[in-house]
């Protein structure tokens, strides 16, 4: 399916996931026309006698110095080579995907003077599946996302690397196989190139798009494990959560109430002497619902960025100048990033408590460990304390990123935001409560199967229909004694990273 892409367009985080997994891109011509206006202007800007940051002058602390009319492309050439200097693992295709996206949404606003051309080029690769080189580190997120998105913009004329089949080849000769040919940039173009928050934006929109499939999987798991510890459904009774004015409180009461509704074996103990379970299960809306709200507020702060220009000077057409200002500043993009990592943090701690209330021998409803036989079977001891280790680096990683800051560039970029280590982390974060959500699913299953033997009566159709396809993927989570759980442990986290399907 072809995309006329119209970058005015404002784009909701969810319409881009959309978008992402379109197989062409064509830029409108209105699109292009405006474009070609803006890059004519700034052409015809840089041969004035005003000093004008970035197209006549230098860089950073270097802006004082004047560059001759002979030497304004070499200039823009050159910020691309000297700023290609990140270092590191190589982003993943999704997220140099997403990148490319971004990019040519913000530069295309019309803002940027570059030439429809430039967008254009995006655009090819988007089309083409062809995948920039560009290393995870090296950037402070302000004055842009220098490093790894001059690694992007060097390959649009001829240099830097791309990735193939898993290796690094010259971008040169793969552009020479494919036909392309480089970009002859124009003044301002270089800049840019280099400028914008869209490398930390990438990662951030990444950490959230695995975060919006690991969520029910999360919700499965908490409800799976309450059923296995003879909890009660009586907390999310919605008379309760009427007097809390949290919407998403609410919410995910109503939710858990629908996930255990009909359970045989929970009505089983609605009169047992369990009176209260442990906070880990009785406050799940307490904890849950906060969760969502400041991951909404996290979403919020994205998609305003999605649809912002980031660059510097701004063009505006309409007096025919160049407004220098701090756009590439990717502070809300840090913020945005914080704000899921403490939401990750929260979430690996409840989930960690749950597994630890589920098999402690001091709080256990079955057998200790859920070993069939305690004793001469250590069950799940070892799981829960590896979930713990991994619970702890978390409540590590959470220490914000947004509150850093580190001068660079001679003292001229003097407060940074530390976007792209923000979107890092959360990202590492993501993985390590995944982590933890399947060792929950993993002990989980072996309570369920406990409880199920010793009571004879089923547990919700939800419930159920969770534990049939379970059954299905990692049948081995359902067989008895001691073994080396760590294998199921890693076939549930590969499941989870899949949206959740019943059957």
């Amino acid at each position: 399916m072809e995309v006329i892409f119209n970058p005015t367009k404002k784009l909701s985080i969810d319409a881009l996931e959309d978008l992402l997994s379109e197989s062409s891109f064509r830029l409108a011509p209105s699109a292009a026309a405006r474009l070609d206006r803006g890059s004519k202007m700034v052409r015809e800007l840089s041969q004035s006698k005003q000093a004008i940051y970035g197209v006549n002058t230098g860089f950073g602390r270097l802006a004082q110095v004047r560059i001759s009319e002979s030497e304004l492309i070499q200039l823009q050439i050159n910020i691309l080579k000297s700023h290609a200097c990140g270092i590191g693992e190589p982003l993943s295709s999704q997220v140099v995907r997403r990148l490319l996206l971004l990019r040519a949404f913000s530069l295309g606003k019309g803002f940027s003077g570059v030439s429809s051309e430039i967008i254009e080029r995006h655009l090819v690769y988007l089309n083409k599946n062809i995948t920039p080189m560009i290393p995870i580190q090296g950037s402070v997120g302000a004055s842009g996302d220098l490093a790894p998105l001059a690694h992007l913009g060097i390959t649009f004329i001829g240099f830097g690397e791309f990735i193939e089949d898993g290796k690094s080849v010259p971008a040169a000769s793969l552009l020479k196989k494919l036909k392309i040919k480089p970009i002859s940039i124009g003044p301002k173009e270089g800049l840019a190139l280099v400028n914008g928050t869209q490398f930390s934006l990438a990662l951030a929109l990444e950490a959230r798009a695995q975060l919006q499939i690991l969520l029910p999987w999360l919700e499965l798991s908490a409800a799976l494990s309450l059923e296995a510890h003879r909890g009660t459904a009586a907390v999310f009774d919605s008379r309760l959560h009427s007097v809390k004015a949290h919407p998403h409180q609410k919410e995910v009461a109503e939710r858990f109430k629908k996930i255990l509704q009909g359970s045989k074996h929970m009505n089983a103990h609605r009169d047992c002497d369990l009176v209260q379970d442990s906070y880990s299960y009785r406050c799940i809306p307490q904890v849950l619902g906060p969760v969502y709200s400041i991951l909404q507020k996290s979403d919020e702060l994205l998609e305003d960025e999605i649809n912002s220009v980031s660059d510097n000077p701004i063009l505006w057409s309409s007096t025919k100048e160049l407004l220098s200002g701090g756009h590439f500043h990717a502070h809300a993009v840090s913020f945005a990033a914080d704000l899921m990592s403490m939401a990750l943090a929260t979430l690996g701690n409840i989930t960690e408590r749950r597994i630890d209330q589920l098999i402690s021998p001091l709080t256990a409803r079955g057998n200790a460990f859920l070993a069939d036989r305690p004793g001469v079977e250590s069950g799940f001891m070892i799981l829960q304390t590896a979930a713990a280790a991994i619970a702890s680096e978390n409540k590590t990683l959470a220490h914000p990123a947004s509150a850093d800051s580190i001068s660079t560039n001679g003292n001229q970029e003097d407060h940074v935001s530390m976007a792209p280590w923000a979107a890092r982390k959360s990202l590492m974060m993501i993985e390590n409560l995944r982590r933890i959500v399947a060792a929950e699913i993993v002990c989980g299953v072996r309570g369920a199967v406990h409880e199920s033997t010793r009571m004879g009566l089923s547990f919700s159709p939800v419930i159920e229909k969770f534990l049939s396809t379970l059954a299905r993927k990692v049948p081995t989570l359902f067989l008895s004694g001691d073994r080396e759980f760590g294998r199921d442990w890693k076939k549930i986290e590969r499941l989870i990273m899949e949206p959740f399907r019943a059957g």
